[in-house]
Order: C-alpha cells, then sequence, then structure tokens
C-alpha cells in the first residue's frame, strides 16, 4: 500500500534507484509491479521443494537469486534450479556465494540494465491478487494506500486510519 508513498519519495530525493524488500511476509501475495525489476532470493539449504512452496513470489519475478550455494551439493543445486524453473521456466537464474562474491556482478548488471520509470501513477501489480483477507488479497492492483480500504496508514503517518465500509 505505501509503493506510490515510496516511489514519490524516492523522486522527490533525487534517487537513481529504489530497492523495495518485502520480506516474504506473505508467500501468496507477490509485489512485483510493471516498470520494476522483480528479484525473488531463495536459499539453497531451505530444501529442494521451497521453490514449490514459494511459487507466488518466484512466478511473477524476472530473476531468482539462489543464495548460500556453497552450502549444498551440486546434486542438490541442480534439483533445487529445476524446481524453481518448473514454477517459471524462462526466469533469470543467478547463483551466489556472498562469501566468495561469485554471480553478484550478474545481478549488479541487471540491475543496472533495468530501464527507469517513466510513469509513475501507471504503475500496478503485475499479477491479480488472490482472494485473502487484505486489501491487496481482495484483488487490488493499484499500488498506494489511497486505492485501499481498511486500516491503512502513509508512510509519514504515525497514526492508522479506517477507509471504506
Amino acid at each position: 500500500m505505501v509503493l506510490a508513498d515510496a516511489l514519490a519519495w524516492a523522486g522527490d530525493e533525487g534517487a537513481d534507484l529504489l530497492i523495495v524488500e518485502s520480506a516474504g511476509l506473505c508467500l501468496r501475495c507477490t509485489p512485483y509491479t510493471t516498470q520494476s525489476l522483480g528479484i525473488v532470493v531463495l536459499p539453497a539449504i531451505s530444501g529442494t521443494n521451497a521453490p514449490l512452496k514459494m511459487a507466488p513470489m518466484i512466478a511473477f519475478a524476472d530473476i531468482a537469486v539462489v543464495t548460500k550455494t556453497d552450502l549444498v551439493s551440486q546434486a542438490e543445486k541442480e534439483v533445487f534450479r529445476e524446481a524453481i524453473r518448473r514454477v517459471t521456466p524462462g526466469i533469470d537464474l543467478i547463483e551466489t556465494n556472498a562469501i566468495e562474491g561469485t554471480g553478484l556482478r550478474y545481478l549488479f548488471r541487471a540491475v543496472e540494465a533495468c530501464p527507469p520509470i517513466e510513469n509513475s501513477s501507471s504503475i500496478v501489480l503485475r499479477g491479480a491478487p488472490p482472494l485473502g483477507v487484505c486489501t491487496i488479497c481482495a484483488g487490488k492492483k493499484e499500488i498506494g494506500w489511497r486505492h485501499h480500504f481498511g486500516v491503512v496508514r502513509t508512510l509519514e503517518a504515525a497514526d492508522e486510519l479506517y477507509r471504506g465500509d
């Protein structure tokens, strides 16, 4: 709900890059927006079935960054990689080992190549959210708290407000 506020803030600050992390708070929701680079970070040690359990986060991502590849066997890496490709066959996979810096240059290049935002007022979520309990899950694709209902608040507001019926 605060993505529109975050974009406005970044624009006011003259930022060249805005990184928004969802932290996987809701594996059913994919907060990737149009005009953005969707990156999902998956630890290789999370198990070979983890990509199937996290499918909504992977489905609309452009890049899957697989971390901690130094802690699993080559066979486990291959099974993990194939599980990701079962969810999203055309996804770019970047295997990383942050201790040694392996694979990070590919991620940096992808971020640098991402085109700038053309018109922030036309940005919406990439996919239709599933039905559930929050306004995102109720099918709202528009970003920004003004488009949502229930208990909401802006980034600047300390107090919450209620919008809707």
